[in-house]
């Protein structure tokens, strides 16, 4: 069985005159043969303390300076131990209820807290069912310490395969099993100070709780590299923290996953919910959400409910509906990856809205536009119009797209449990695009000569968004395809001309549909495989699942390839070793020099008008038409002054010079 008990130190009995020294000293014990304690102890550090059961404690040799500049020696005072093992060198003071039934690592600052206890055996929160989504049931998440959003995404959503869904649910009970102990543990380096209840909880090294008012049944996750914080008034049950986590300022957390490097705090009340790594909740609420990768979500008047989110940006005052009253609050909806609201964006769920979308005023019409990312949807009059495509040529969504691998506030050394595609731009998005341009192309035929305005699925479609939304996908495909080819090239620039066609053919299978497994983006047919594997019991662990989808992300580039490269075939079907350079090279440089310079020059006239004279109002205040320009340019700058503005432009240049360079080396 399991101990509290390290059985690698030789703990003696302690001596009479150590046991008359701390009671000196105001120490009690029901049994002081039941005190342990190492070779190298020293009675000199334990004062006004009481202890019951067994306890093993350690040496006491360090100092603790506190950023105030007080020094604290390590020791135990004023406090109850219960069933205690002690590392070498802690500090416990003022454990008002005290410590029971609790492992506790070397060097670890424990004070002025009211009590830590375990009562009863606990998984720590591993093996909770969280209800994201439907509120009423049936996409249930077992959560465990390991889990990723992958793992998550597969277990909520598919509920279909019924068989896999119980495998998937095996892994994850098999997990909490494993960590089920009769016993708390904090590791080494932990802080806790001012804090009020901590029940049935595993701490690892290096954590640092600061204030919590009572956290029960939980997991926090941490070590030296990513630390995890929980500060003032925290209040969670029913929970794991992943390391990098900061958990702060009045956080309420009820049945919650909570993934690396997210900051959770100002008050934010979530229940049922799970959040990917680097997600961002503060001020608002949640309820039943499965927020992946990049979640974020900043106001009091936010309210998250019943909803799929990735890679989002929350307007204040956005608003979900998941109850039409009639059978209980039963309905969810997807905002699928890149998604953002305008504030107060209302959203009538059951609904799937497509990637990089955005969602302005109310939408009521229960539509799917997976089929048109980067599109907008606008209410106007009480009606919702769609307009396809729209956001590629917005500023706001490259710039999403650039500063999301910046802000992975995930430490390298650090293993990672999500498995991140940052592409905009794949076979998912691009995908999708081919199959909105078929469907725009036969709207657009379908309508009569004198006809403005359309429905599909219950939106509003104007005939200039269906011709604007066709050129804009045309844009976006042959960019990526160019894209695509450009990087194949230079892979292999050092091979001689004729051998290009040979070395470009994928070293993966072609897969024609892909998946966003909640950040990460994948070929259906690795989805498929890994449903086998694991319905076979191939894969029966947390760790085998997690190096799988590590074996799958890996290979993305790979099958991005092999998709593109058929792409290409489908294209120019009559490409041979001999045309290649002339049939399919040439042609989609050219169209991708023309399309990426369009795209950045479109997005750079969406950034003037944040420059324009309109959005000068309010500047100069106390003085005149000079005074006011003067005040906008100290504060907000010039256009051309602007950084990511200026990468957008010298990209612009650079798509000319690229192409040219091609060009000659492949005409030579």
């Amino acid at each position: 069985m399991d101990s509290i008990f390290d059985s690698n130190v030789a703990y003696r009995s302690l001596t009479d005159d150590e046991i008359l020294q701390m009671e000196r000293q105001g120490c009690t014990a029901e049994d002081w043969s039941k005190v342990k304690v190492n070779p190298d102890f020293s009675a000199a550090y334990i004062h006004q303390s009481h202890f019951s059961g067994v306890n093993h404690l350690g040496s006491f040799n360090k100092y603790y300076t506190l950023k105030s500049g007080i020094t604290r020696h390590s020791g135990i005072y004023r406090s109850t131990l219960h069933n205690t093992a002690i590392g070498n060198d802690c500090f416990i003071s003022d454990i008002h209820g005290g410590i029971a039934n609790y492992k506790i690592e070397k060097e670890c600052f424990i004070s002025n807290t009211d009590t830590i206890v375990v009562d009863s055996e606990t998984s720590f929160g591993q093996g909770t069912e969280v209800v994201v989504l439907s509120e009423t049931g049936g996409r249930e998440i077992i959560i465990h310490d390991q889990l990723s959003s992958h793992e998550a995404y597969m277990q909520a959503m598919y509920r279909h395969d019924k068989k896999l869904n119980e495998k998937l649910r095996s892994i994850a009970y098999k997990r909490a099993e494993e960590v089920s102990k009769h016993y708390g543990f904090i590791g080494s380096g932990s802080v806790i100070t001012r804090c009020g209840i901590l029940r049935n909880l595993y701490i690892h090294s290096f954590s640092k709780i600061e204030g919590a008012t009572r956290l029960e049944n939980g997991t926090i996750c941490s070590s030296l590299e990513s630390p995890c914080y929980i500060g003032d008034n925290v209040i969670a049950h029913d929970f794991i923290f992943q390391n990098g986590c900061k958990i702060t300022d009045g956080a309420m957390l009820h049945r919650c996953y909570v993934g690396q490097a997210c900051v959770i705090g100002h008050g934010y009340s979530a229940s049922d919910s799970f959040f990917g790594c680097n997600c961002q909740a503060e001020n608002g609420e949640a309820c039943a959400i499965f927020a992946g990768p990049y979640t974020v979500t900043h106001h009091k008047s936010t309210l998250l409910i019943g909803g799929m989110f990735s890679f989002m940006n929350a307007g204040s005052g956005t608003n979900q509906s998941n109850h039409m009253y009639k059978l209980g609050p039963s309905h969810h909806g997807i905002l699928e990856r890149g998604c953002k609201t305008a504030s107060g964006a209302h959203i009538l769920w059951p609904a799937k809205v497509g990637p990089f979308s955005m969602i302005m005023g109310h939408y009521n019409c229960h539509a799917d536009t997976g089929i048109f990312p980067f599109s907008y949807i606008i209410e106007q009059k009480n009606e919702n119009y769609l307009i396809p495509g729209i956001a590629l040529r917005n500023i706001g969504t490259l710039r999403d797209i650039h500063k999301w691998p910046k802000r992975d506030g995930r430490h390298p050394d650090t293993i990672q449990q999500d498995f991140i595609t940052f592409d905009a731009y794949s076979p998912y998005t691009i995908g999708r695009m081919l199959k909105g341009v078929a469907i725009l192309k036969d709207i657009d035929k379908s309508l009569d000569e004198d006809e403005t305005i359309t429905k599909w699925n219950g939106l509003s479609l104007k005939r200039k968004s269906i011709t604007n939304g066709l050129d804009l996908y045309r844009m976006a495909i042959n960019r990526f395809i160019g894209d695509k080819l450009l990087e194949k090239l230079n892979e292999l620039s050092h091979l001689p001309i004729e051998q290009l066609y040979d070395a470009m053919k994928p070293s993966v299978p072609y897969c024609p549909i892909w998946i966003d497994l909640c950040g990460l983006q994948v070929p259906e047919c690795e989805v498929e495989r890994l449903e086998k594997d694991i319905k076979k019991e191939i894969i029966t662990s947390a760790e085998q699942l997690s190096e799988r989808f590590a074996r799958i992300s890996e290979s993305y580039n790979d099958y991005v390839w092999a998709w593109v490269w058929q792409r290409l075939l489908l294209m120019y079907p009559n490409t041979t070793n001999e045309n290649f350079i002339s049939t399919v090279c040439f042609p989609i440089i050219c169209q991708w020099e023309s399309a990426t310079y369009a795209l950045n020059d479109r997005a750079i006239k969406d950034a003037q008008k944040e420059f324009s004279s309109d959005t000068c109002v309010g500047f100069g205040t106390d003085g005149d038409e000079e005074t006011k320009i003067k005040d906008f340019i100290a504060v907000r700058g010039k256009l051309e002054e602007n950084s990511f503005v200026k990468d957008i432009e010298q990209e612009r240049e650079r798509t000319k010079e690229t192409a040219a360079k091609w060009i000659q080396k492949l005409t030579t």
